[in-house]
Parts: structure tokens; C-alpha cells; sequence
């Protein structure tokens, strides 16, 4: 979309992925209570009416940037592999995660609020969890030097990667440079 600006031809954003790359940026620098749709359509270069053509409201919108930025942080380092043993592919987990802290200050928190003032994002979020929850399953099961006798129906793998993706989060929220307490739980666990 062209818009012209002061006599000059303006080439604006107008692709949905561009506006949440500028998002993302805006969380980048200023956090994500600073993302709303005047800031967004004023840094895109674009009319307040045509990012209302990708975005109904505002609500839509940090969803959908909430939404990318977990996308984004979990593609920072593509050092993932199936085939790794489970305790690497958790500290890859969580090194993934705390590199999204660090490049989107504060991102954490503001993201809890915005889910909690809304079922919508609630849901969204649950996908993206259970998403996150059924990758690290897979990674468990295809660990091969997992004992046989690890899991059971009172202990189950299911209720184990809950245990580890709230624990992450956790470390996480406190601070913590590492994981490497959680990864020895891990091990004694499942080893």
C-alpha cells in the first residue's frame, strides 16, 4: 500500500508479518505494554484504519504478537534434535527461553497479565503450551537410555513434563542463569 506523505510516496508496511516484526521490535525495546495499535501502525508507516484490516482490536493484535514472539524464541537457536537425550534437549529448552527474556525485557510478565484478561488468549496460549508439552514428550520418548522402569500409571510421562516445563518456567521468574538443579532432578529420575 502506497501512501502519500508530504508530497513524498510512502511505502508503508503492509503484510502481516512485517506488522509483527514491528511488534516484536516495540517488545524488543519498550516492552510489550507499549504495543497498541497507534504505536504499531505509526511505526509500520501505515493509516490506523489499514492495520484494523489485519487486526480487529487491539486484543487480536497482542495475541498475535504474544503468539510470535513464542514462535520467535523457540527459532533463536535451531540446535534442537529428537535424537539428543531428554536433560540436553531441556537445557536447550530452557537456553532458548531465557534468551527470549533477555531480548524481550520484562515479555514474561506483561504476557501473563494480557492472558489473563482474556479466554481467548487463554486458549491460544493453551495450544502453544500443549504444543511446547508434546515436543518435550516426544524428546523423552525417543531417549533410549530412559529406564524401562521409570514411568508408571501413578507417574506418568505426561505428568512428568508438566513437572519440568513449570519448573523451568519457575527458574526462569526467579532469575536463575541455569537449570543445571533441574537436570540432575532429571537425571536421578529418569536414569
Amino acid at each position: 500500500m502506497f501512501m502519500k506523505v508530504g508530497g513524498e510516496l510512502n511505502t508503508g508496511i503492509t503484510s502481516k508479518e512485517a506488522i509483527l516484526k514491528v511488534c516484536r521490535d516495540i517488545v524488543a525495546s519498550k516492552g510489550l505494554t507499549e504495543v497498541n495499535m497507534r504505536s504499531v501502525a505509526d511505526k509500520s508507516q501505515i493509516a490506523l484504519g489499514t492495520l484494523y484490516n489485519y487486526f480487529d482490536n487491539k486484543d487480536e493484535l497482542l495475541l498475535a504478537v504474544v503468539e510470535d514472539i513464542w514462535k520467535d524464541i523457540f527459532h533463536m537457536d535451531s540446535r534442537c534434535s529428537a535424537e539428543q537425550s531428554f536433560p540436553k534437549y531441556v537445557e536447550y529448552f530452557f537456553g532458548c527461553v531465557q534468551a527470549g527474556a533477555k531480548h524481550y525485557p520484562g515479555f514474561f510478565t506483561a504476557h501473563s497479565i494480557t492472558i489473563a484478561n482474556s479466554e481467548k488468549a487463554k486458549s491460544t496460549m493453551g495450544n502453544y503450551f500443549r504444543h511446547m508439552k508434546e515436543s518435550m514428550l516426544e524428546v523423552l520418548k525417543a531417549d533410549s537410555t530412559v529406564s524401562v522402569d521409570a514411568f508408571s500409571t501413578s507417574f506418568e510421562r505426561s505428568d512428568f513434563i508438566d513437572f519440568v516445563l513449570n519448573n523451568i518456567l519457575m527458574l526462569l521468574v526467579q532469575g536463575e542463569k541455569s537449570c543445571d538443579m533441574l537436570i540432575e532432578i532429571i537425571q536421578r529420575t529418569i536414569y
